[in-house]
């Protein structure tokens, strides 16, 4: 275990201590509230400034609280994976701890008695493949084009055609992952993607759930019986990964894990807020399943942020190991998201037969 001298406390920021901190102080005090404050700041500022400090407040949990404390996660889990367990099962544990803020959208949704909350996790498949596959490697491409680094993009693309084969592995593993989830979304919540969109969908009996749950657990199992013949087949590629950047530290898990609960338990609040301030409009979009649905897309997105940060630097390192760390921020993580949604699926079960959750 970390020391108070080494690595696992002396390196902890005063910018962490705040970000925690402050997190903490608005989560106890959100907690303490019997209404849900971001209502009743539209009711008190009105409409155009509402929707102002909602764009600064998006953006700021998109693009620093969620990530960093996400991060914080993954750095300390990735460590503590090599010094306990060795290196080969790091990448496994690295784009598994980025789909921890699903987990915790999900959790918070069913203690908030909503059963949307699961479409996260689900959603994630998607986000995932248009994330990880087109809007990561264009990221890189910019940021070397800026630069003028034009041999690394070369090096980027021959590095493609050389690991075609595992490009290919990780695309087809991660579309079955995300046709898993499409059924498995529509078993769980009564939402099918890009198929239809319900007008009068109400809350899935226990039947449905444990066949959604069925189904979550069994693409799990066929990413791992594919994932072990590529371990045998290219070890090399799960053993090479550079590890300066990886901190064993239970103390930054700790707060990082901290700052992603109470960012998820606050986003919870938001989309139920919206569900309330604005649901003829969504309505008009979505049908009757308003929360579940913007779980499944706004939820989903801005979760699978971290593992675009994890996929963007590992596209950058330009080795075979790094490349497959990269790539597997899609697949590892919709299998991921897949065991998130059979463990939401089999807890909500007794939570909607005996009533705790009876709102979709």
């Amino acid at each position: 275990m970390a020391s108070r001298n080494d690595s696992g406390w002396s390196k902890l920021q005063i910018s962490e201590y705040f970000m925690l901190l402050a997190l903490t102080s608005i989560g106890i005090y959100l907690l303490s509230r019997e209404n849900n404050l971001i209502i009743e700041l539209h009711n008190k500022v009105g409409e155009l400034p509402f929707l102002l400090i909602s764009l600064t407040a998006t953006v700021v949990f998109c693009l620093w609280i969620i990530p960093y404390s996400t991060d914080l996660m993954t750095n300390s889990a990735a460590g503590l994976t090599e010094q306990f367990c060795g290196v080969k099962q790091r990448t496994l544990v690295i784009n598994s701890t980025t789909n921890l803020p699903e987990l915790f959208l999900m959790f918070i949704s069913l203690g908030l008695g909503r059963l949307g909350g699961v479409a996260t996790p689900l959603g994630s498949n998607f986000a995932n493949i248009y994330l990880m596959f087109a809007f990561a490697p264009i990221i890189v491409i910019t940021k070397w084009l800026l630069l003028g680094n034009f041999s690394q993009i070369q090096d980027f693309f021959r590095l493609l055609n050389q690991e075609k084969n595992l490009v290919i592995w990780h695309l087809t593993i991660s579309f079955i992952m995300f046709l898993f989830s499409s059924f498995a979304c529509w078993s769980i919540t009564g939402i099918f993607p890009f198929i239809t969109l319900p007008n009068n969908t109400s809350i899935k009996t226990n039947h449905f759930l444990l066949i959604g749950a069925f189904i979550s657990l069994t693409g799990v199992l066929f990413y791992f019986f594919f994932e072990q013949k590529l371990k045998q087949e290219r070890p090399e590629i799960f053993e090479d990964i550079e590890d300066e950047d990886f901190i064993p530290s239970w103390i930054r898990f700790f707060l990082g894990t901290i700052g992603v609960i109470l960012s998820c338990y606050i986003m919870n609040l938001f989309f139920i807020a919206c569900t309330q301030l604005y649901k003829p409009l969504l309505k008009s979009f979505f049908g009757t399943a308003i929360f579940a649905y913007l779980h499944y897309f706004i939820g989903s997105f801005i979760s699978s942020l971290p593992e675009t940060t994890v996929a963007v630097e590992n596209y950058e390192r330009l080795t075979s190991s790094d490349l497959n760390t990269a790539l597997a921020a899609a697949s590892v993580s919709n299998m991921s998201n897949l065991a998130i949604a059979f463990l939401g699926s089999i807890l909500a079960s007794p939570f909607v037969l005996f009533g705790f959750v009876s709102k979709l």
